[in-house]
């Protein structure tokens, strides 16, 4: 199983952010929820919460997908998704967070709720990343320590809180979200590059599940800007041809059959079945989620591909 055909558009450059359309050639409908139109409830583990897990259940009539960091505020403290997740119809499991909000544990609230937002770019690639992956205590420091950097840019959250970051309005007024540009009809991905690199590639299996978290996605990358020194900000930008070369080494991911690979574990949810997909390729790092439906091949219904050596990925 491989990534589908990449058709990179003309970029736009929102102050160091470069964002490239992407089509990809598919099917087009999934028949899966995603972002605000899925009706997923969210919990503290009834027999004793978890800073690294959550109950999720599908209350809708539609497979759900929940993203690698997306948010699901509030509970005892906000967390983040750790990886992509299909929920069946009214499927009920245990899914794997991180704390985004390292300062509050608040007794007596159990429920979260969910407004598809993400998490900024700056927290999300330490999602990504397979250093010390086998370790999830340190990787849940790291984690804090990423959302610390906003509070030293921006000013400290009384808790810490990646939430309260979103919630505030943005401290460089020329980076508006409002200055992205529109999705565009058939569009199911983007590409980011931040300075002269290109960063992320990020696809969905239809038009309407990219749709769906587009201007999510725009609203915590700007996070990423109040981050960077003001000679990043002032460099020049990352053009058509380095996007390009991006998308066509990622265009060469091999995830491996759909039965097999390194992350073998196929989920039934109903008609339809799932599985984690991760691969990597000369220095880039594909991880998302594919799935089955009946007399159809397997296709990738989310994928983000990370360049590792961007200088985001690591902690300074």
């Amino acid at each position: 199983m491989q990534v589908p055909q990449l058709h990179l558009g003309v970029g736009t450059a929102l102050g160091p952010l470069s964002i490239f359309p992407i089509w990809t050639s598919g099917h087009g409908d999934l028949a899966i929820s995603t972002g605000a139109h899925a009706n997923v409830a969210v919990n503290e583990l009834p027999d004793g919460a978890q800073v690294g897990k959550l109950i999720v259940s599908n209350n809708g009539p539609r497979p759900a997908l929940l993203l690698e960091g997306e948010l699901l505020e509030g509970g005892k403290q906000h967390r983040t998704c750790a990886r992509d997740v299909i929920l069946g119809a009214g499927e009920t499991r245990t899914i794997g967070t991180y704390c985004v909000e390292e300062g509050r544990w608040e007794a007596g609230m159990s429920s979260h709720r969910r407004q598809s937002r993400r998490a900024p770019l700056n927290v999300r690639a330490e999602l990504a990343s397979r250093a010390g992956a086998s370790d999830s205590s340190n990787r849940q420091s790291r984690i804090w320590e990423r959302v610390r950097r906003l509070d030293a840019a921006r000013g400290v959250s009384a808790t810490s809180s990646l939430v309260d970051h979103l919630d505030r309005k943005t401290l460089a007024p020329s980076f508006d979200p409002k200055d992205a540009p529109p999705p565009i009809d058939g569009q199911r991905g983007v590409l980011f590059g931040i300075g002269t690199q290109p960063l992320l590639l990020e696809i969905f299996g239809t038009h309407t599940m990219f749709r769906r978290h587009y201007h999510q996605l725009i609203d915590a990358a700007l996070l990423d800007l109040e981050l960077l020194p003001a000679m990043v900000i002032a460099s020049n930008r990352m053009s058509g041809q380095q996007a390009w070369d991006f998308a066509a080494v990622a265009q060469g991911l091999d995830f491996g059959a759909f039965d097999g690979g390194p992350l073998a574990g196929v989920r039934n949810h109903g008609p339809l079945r799932s599985r984690s997909v991760s691969s990597l390729r000369a220095g880039l790092e594909g991880a998302g989620i594919a799935v089955e439906l009946p007399h159809r091949s397997p296709e990738l219904a989310h994928l983000t591909v990370w360049n590792t050596k961007h200088p985001l990925m690591e902690i300074a």
